[in-house]
């Protein structure tokens, strides 16, 4: 089904979105000047709760068979929410943190929401915000790490629309809700996936790329193939491993790959490089979303690799519905084996930045 959005949603959303855009457009797969790969996703967001008590911003979740769950990490948008709605924690003793982590999950009364909407790989739907809750930090120490608010939000019950699961962009605008309504699901048109030997063509130029880029870091090193190398693709395999899916680009059809990828040094030992790159249709020209990375592999469990290395790798890859254009996002799941912590992050590939990112485990070091 086309994905037909009225033009007065076309207009109101990119004019409360304008703001968030990089300077120079747009962009695609081949700008004047390519977008530098991210050396991670940060849990900064642009979410916020304005003067006149309205949330606005972007979250990233996920989606169930009854409800959809959206996340956020940072704590000027909890501390916020908590003087506003809950301000004897503020006035604690203890002070916010340790009263909220005491607490436990602290149910908040509903802020008020102008417009709600919800990308999903199945495209977009306005929502209803039906709780909120703030979660205290498990980490202890009186900071705020760790600290988040969690948002249960609901499509339409009496719309025929299939339900919301898996990963989700959730996204409150401060634009005039008394607009007509759009009915329920807005389809994202449907993209072809990658053939076998299309995929294969995109590891394997992912790899050459990913060789080259650590040949060149680490000249030392001799890094190769292992000899029985067989990689899983899209499935939840960590290692050996890729994910490779279709997305809608400004200039077109696009392809992402996140490879996680071992391999071995001259001396023997096993590492695990990892990647993840965006290619034009054709699979000829690419770019790296984030700077690729090398772990350490001993006794099954990954580390960094160095005393300065970057011990973080990306998976569980997803094409997600923009709300405001007619382009996609991209959804992944950031693991940091050094500290723990796993992210929930959404990127605009175009740009490489990211739309919304939120801790879901870990993050207490």
């Amino acid at each position: 089904m086309p994905c037909r959005i009225p033009a007065r949603l076309v207009a109101a959303l990119a004019a409360a979105l304008v703001a968030c855009a990089p300077a120079g457009g747009t962009g695609s797969l081949s700008p004047a000047l390519p977008a530098a790969p991210l050396d991670s996703m940060p849990l900064a967001s642009d979410v916020r709760l304005d003067s006149a008590g309205y949330l606005a911003g972007s979250f990233v979740g996920e989606g169930t068979s009854r409800r959809i769950h959206l996340l956020s990490s940072d704590t000027a948008l909890v501390e916020a929410l908590a003087r506003r709605f809950r301000p004897d924690l503020v006035r604690s003793d203890t002070g916010l943190w340790e009263a909220l982590r005491r607490a436990g999950p602290v149910r908040l009364s509903r802020p008020e929401v102008r417009l709600a909407m919800v990308g999903s790989p199945l495209g977009h739907t306005e929502i209803t915000l039906s709780e909120v809750r703030l979660l205290g930090s498990r980490c202890g120490g009186g900071g705020g790490d760790g600290a988040g608010a969690e948002l249960i939000v609901e499509t339409d019950p009496s719309a025929d629309d299939p339900p919301l699961r898996g990963p989700v962009l959730g996204t409150f605008l401060a634009v005039d809700a008394s607009r007509p309504r759009e009915g329920g699901l807005v389809r994202r048109p449907e993209v072809p996936e990658p053939s076998a030997a299309l995929a294969r063509r995109l590891i394997e130029r992912t790899a050459q790329s990913l060789d080259s880029i650590m040949a060149a870091r680490h000249p030392r090193l001799g890094l190769r193939p292992l000899a029985t190398e067989r990689i899983e693709i899209n499935t939840l395999a960590d290692l050996d491993a890729a994910d490779v899916v279709t997305f809608r680009a400004v200039g077109g059809i696009r392809y992402a790959v996140s490879l996680r990828q071992r391999r071995v040094t001259g001396a023997g030992d096993t590492l695990v490089a990892a990647a993840v790159t965006a290619w034009d249709a054709d699979a000829a020209r690419g770019r790296d979303v984030f700077h690729p990375t090398l772990l350490s592999s001993a006794g099954g469990r990954l580390g960094a690799f160095g005393p300065d290395g970057r011990a973080i790798y990306w998976r569980r890859l997803q094409p997600i519905s923009d709300i405001a254009y007619r382009r996609d996002n991209l959804w992944m799941e950031q693991v940091d084996v050094r500290e723990g912590r796993v992210v929930w992050g959404i990127v605009q590939p175009d740009e490489n930045v990211v739309v919304a990112a939120a801790e879901v485990d870990g993050g207490c070091g």
